[in-house]
């Protein structure tokens, strides 16, 4: 297989994001999904809000002397900001522990930043899944399509 089949993706999925399946809703047993764009410098929007954000910080970046956890929360907001685009059956019992919660939980900012916060093994998942080039290489999504 050539490189360009094995390598080459689909620069609007990575912009407009695709669909992942992440998890199960425990109270009605349907998939979880977010919509995520590609997080890469192909995504333009992606890294102009990075180097926005990461502009301040400059000298302390290029020091190793950039604090851990804010390095961190300038990551999250980003993410949400530019690759985080939206979700799907996600309950509100995931953000607050409390299995009686079982509405879903409205898509925005604060949320997410509020689940990272709560969960952030979880936002270290949802980052790799925005990273891999096969959520988003065309030959992929056609046999998808496919199945």
């Amino acid at each position: 297989m050539g490189l360009r089949k094995t390598f080459k993706t689909d620069r609007n999925a990575e912009i407009d994001g695709v669909e992942v399946e992440v998890s199960v809703n425990d109270h009605n047993g349907k998939p979880i999904k977010i919509r995520i764009a590609r997080m890469s410098a192909s995504n333009k929007r992606y890294t102009k809000e990075l180097n926005r954000v990461t502009k301040p910080h400059q000298s302390a970046i290029q020091n190793d002397a950039m604090d851990n956890d804010l390095a961190r929360k300038m990551l999250q907001e980003v993410f949400v900001d530019t690759i985080l685009l939206d979700w799907e059956n996600l309950p509100k019992s995931e953000l607050t522990g409390d299995d009686k919660d079982t509405e879903l939980l409205e898509f925005s900012r604060d949320n997410a930043l509020a689940l990272f916060a709560e969960l952030p093994d979880l936002y270290d998942d949802w980052e790799a899944r925005a990273n891999k080039a096969a959520a988003f290489r065309e030959k992929e999504k056609e046999a998808a399509a496919k199945n």
